[in-house]
């Protein structure tokens, strides 16, 4: 081995080192900026538990607001019991059922329509009328068809998600490249060619972006429910706390629903990152 050879291989050794060096003190630098952010977030959290304790009783009435030295015991005690547990699990898993109904409808119709334009232009106009309108406001309407029992609420949540899939999806191949559809087709790929190996993928993003919207919009379509017809789940926790007028179980019930609610959007949001993880690639 010539000197310069050797004096070529210290060099690369030498920039390895230096961006191995480089890299552990970037993840140093983002774990410590990461713990930073999380101290500040508790400091906020503990900052309003305190202004809430201290204000209920002198600044607000407590029989409004309560405390949360009396949140909390309500909470523990519905732990106990298992209250909590049952109602829980029947506002998720009908929140999950009409989740997968919406989807799966949304994506079949937006997919018709989107590959349609004969179908979209005389479709899109009623299913955008329809887009429009509260779906709350239907829950009566659905009351009269199915009851009051689990078929409301996976109703109602199907309901709301299915739009929001569908004009995802329905957009989303609509922006697929003609250009891009007729080469696919110029090398002789079929309908389904141009289908999966192209338009759904292009649309995947969109499809995502309407995941992300659609779980937490599906949860308060289940909620809305129990609230106004239901004899279980957190929502009627939260009716039924509320009209007898005791706020902390109320506020434990409305706690609950925002601790799963971030739970599960931080695992919508996991798994999002690593259904677009290709796309974020190219980028």
């Amino acid at each position: 081995m010539t000197v310069s050879n050797v004096e070529n291989a210290n060099q690369v050794g030498n920039l390895a080192s230096a961006d191995t060096d480089s890299r552990k003190r970037a993840s140093k630098a983002n774990r410590w900026s990461s713990a930073k952010t999380r101290l500040a977030q508790l400091i906020v959290v503990a900052m309003i538990l305190l202004c809430w304790e201290f204000s209920s009783g002198r600044i607000l009435d407590d029989v409004l607001v309560s405390k949360p030295s009396d949140v909390f015991p309500e909470l523990w005690s519905w732990v106990v019991t298992g209250d909590l547990i049952y109602h829980a699990v029947s506002t998720f898993q009908n929140a999950m059922f009409g989740l997968f109904a919406g989807v799966a409808a949304g994506l079949i119709v937006g997919v018709i329509l989107g590959e349609s334009k004969r179908l979209s232009n005389t479709f899109e106009p009623f299913i955008t009328a329809l887009y429009t309108m509260p779906k709350h406001a239907l829950i009566p309407l659905f009351i009269m068809w199915v009851g009051i029992g689990a078929e409301l609420r996976i109703l109602t949540a199907a309901s709301i998600v299915f739009f929001v899939v569908f004009y995802n999806t329905f957009f989303g191949i609509r922006d697929v490249s003609e250009d891009l559809q007729n080469s696919v087709k110029t090398m002789g790929g079929s309908f389904f060619d141009v289908l999966f190996r192209v338009n759904l993928p292009s649309a995947l993003i969109w499809v995502v972006a309407a995941m992300k919207m659609a779980v937490p919009q599906g949860i308060v379509g289940v909620v809305v429910a129990e609230m106004l017809a239901g004899d279980r789940g957190l929502g009627y926790l939260v009716a039924l706390n509320a009209g007898t007028f005791n706020s902390a179980g109320t506020f434990a019930a409305i706690f609950v629903l925002l601790v799963f609610g971030y739970v599960i959007d931080r695992i919508v949001t996991i798994s999002t990152r690593r259904a677009l993880a290709w796309k974020l690639d190219e980028q």
